[in-house]
């Protein structure tokens, strides 16, 4: 969704503080919404839009929010500054990406006398999250910590895809599988897999974090597969219906391509 290797529908130009000309590519998604985002590490800007929006519109919206912009892509460029290090580390500056979406990552202090479950392992007790320029921002009781930080995301990230992934596996498993029992799905580390149907759970791997919502469809469909009792042909109609582009997916998840696999 972060419009690389695709051409624009449009172009908006604008002059920075420092009088820089700066070009910001418009892609078009089927999608109900629009958000502005930095392509790390030069901080580039772009916008993403539904296909059906009024080019006037996607205007007076980046105009709204081109000054937060500004700020947002400092802030990065000041992080990728510091090291050539590419991989995301979730620190204030970086982008992390759910179910395909970039969003810039700032993060805050928390003193650990409020965080009353921190002795539990629980990293933050508060998100914020603004969609209009992608940021994320978390508050973590050692924000120099990389593993408290990457906890802090997760925690937030898995909460996503959990009630996504509740969403969809109903949606596909009403046509792909009628009658099947909505199982509970979980989310865990594993090696080598998407998915597992295991302990009375489905459970996904962390890694469908990042990866775009018709790759997380499809490793629900495949789990669906298993337990669907319609001939093979059938299913396969079905699922060209349902996922029109699940091919595109299931070629991104085998091979993992950048930024995805970095996360």
């Amino acid at each position: 969704m972060d419009g690389r290797n695709r051409k624009p529908q449009e172009i908006i130009n604008y002059k920075t503080p420092e009088g820089i000309e700066v070009e910001v590519p418009v892609y078009r998604e089927r999608m109900p919404e629009v958000f502005l985002a930095l392509r790390p590490p030069e901080a580039k800007p772009y916008v993403m839009a539904s296909k059906d929006m009024d080019v006037q519109q996607i205007a007076d919206f980046f105009g709204k929010n081109v000054v937060f912009l500004e700020e947002l892509r400092k802030e990065m460029l000041k992080r990728f500054a510091k090291s050539s290090y590419g991989k995301c580390r979730y620190q204030t500056g970086d982008v992390a990406y759910i179910m395909g979406r970039p969003f810039q990552l700032r993060v805050y202090p928390l003193a650990q006398r409020k965080m009353k479950n921190a002795a539990r392992g629980r990293a933050t007790s508060k998100y914020s999250v603004n969609r209009d320029v992608s940021l994320l921002q978390l508050f973590v009781v050692h924000p120099k910590n990389y593993d408290e930080a990457k906890l802090a995301f997760n925690s937030y990230a898995q909460t996503i895809i959990s009630f996504n992934a509740k969403s969809i596996f109903k949606s596909l498993a009403d046509t792909l599988a009628p009658g099947i029992k909505q199982p509970a799905i979980r989310i865990r580390a594993m090696r080598g897999r998407w998915s597992a149907n295991e302990a009375g759970a489905l459970w996904l791997s962390t890694d469908i974090i990042p990866y775009p919502p018709e790759c997380l469809a499809y490793t629900l469909a495949k789990e669906i597969e298993k337990l669907s009792p319609l001939p093979e042909d059938e299913f396969r109609a079905h699922l060209e219906r349902l996922i029109p582009n699940w091919r595109s997916a299931a070629e991104t998840l085998a091979k993992r391509p950048e930024p995805y696999c970095l996360q």
